[in-house]
C-alpha cells in the first residue's frame, strides 16, 4: 500500500509541478490545454466514464492509506493481549517509564531516555545515558540488556521477542553530581 501511495504521490507532483513551471515560463499555453480537454476528452462518454473511475479510485486509495496510517499509529502506542476476561492494553509510555526508573536505581548510569518501538515481529528498546563511573562497558551493557529482557519478559511474556539497544551518550567520571553533566539548564530556575 505504501507503495502505491507514494508512486501516486510522485506521479501527480511531477505533473502538476511539470505543468505550473511549464505555464508560468510561457512554454505551455493554458487555453490550448483547456480547449483540447473540452473538444477531445470532456466531449466523449466513455472517455468521462474512464476519468470519473480513475479519479475515484485515486480518491479511495488515498482514504484508505490515511485510514490504514492511523491505524498503525493508534496500533503502535500500546501493547494489547487477549485474556478469557478481556483485552488488556499496556501504553508504551507505562513501559518506558518502567525501565527508567529500573535503570535509574544503578549508580554507573544517569539520565536515561529510553524509548520502546513495536515492530512487526519483536519489541525493540532503545535507551541512551550518561556513563558516571569506570567500568567494564561490555559486562555492564550485557547485565543490563539482561536485566530489562528479563522484565520485559515477565512483564509481557515469554512469547513476546525483545531486543534491547544501549547508547552512552556522555562519559561524565570527574563529574560531582549529576546536575553539572546536564545539557541544557534553565537560566533563572532557582530565584524566586
Amino acid at each position: 500500500m505504501g507503495f502505491i501511495a507514494a508512486l501516486i504521490y510522485t506521479v501527480l507532483s511531477l505533473s502538476l509541478g511539470i505543468f505550473l513551471i511549464g505555464a508560468s515560463l510561457s512554454l505551455i499555453n493554458v487555453s490550448t490545454i483547456f480547449t483540447f480537454l473540452e473538444t477531445e476528452i470532456f466531449s466523449n462518454f466513455s472517455t468521462k466514464s474512464i476519468l470519473l473511475g480513475v479519479g475515484t479510485t485515486l480518491i479511495l486509495l488515498y482514504v484508505r492509506y490515511i485510514q490504514a496510517t492511523f491505524r498503525r499509529f493508534r496500533r503502535n502506542k500500546a501493547i494489547t493481549f487477549e485474556s478469557p476476561q478481556g483485552n488488556v492494553s499496556i501504553t508504551l509510555f507505562a513501559i518506558e517509564d518502567m525501565l527508567k526508573k529500573m535503570l535509574e536505581e544503578r549508580n554507573e548510569i544517569s539520565h536515561i531516555k529510553p524509548k520502546v518501538f513495536l515492530r512487526k515481529k519483536w519489541i525493540e528498546l532503545n535507551a541512551q545515558g550518561v556513563l558516571m563511573a569506570e567500568v567494564n562497558l561490555v559486562e555492564l551493557t550485557g547485565q543490563i540488556q539482561e536485566k530489562i529482557k528479563e522484565k520485559m519478559q515477565t512483564l509481557l511474556g515469554e512469547d513476546k521477542k525483545v531486543k534491547v539497544n544501549l547508547e552512552i551518550k556522555k562519559v561524565a567520571l570527574g563529574a560531582s553530581s549529576p546536575e553539572e553533566i546536564s545539557e541544557s539548564k534553565i537560566p533563572f530556575r532557582n530565584y524566586e
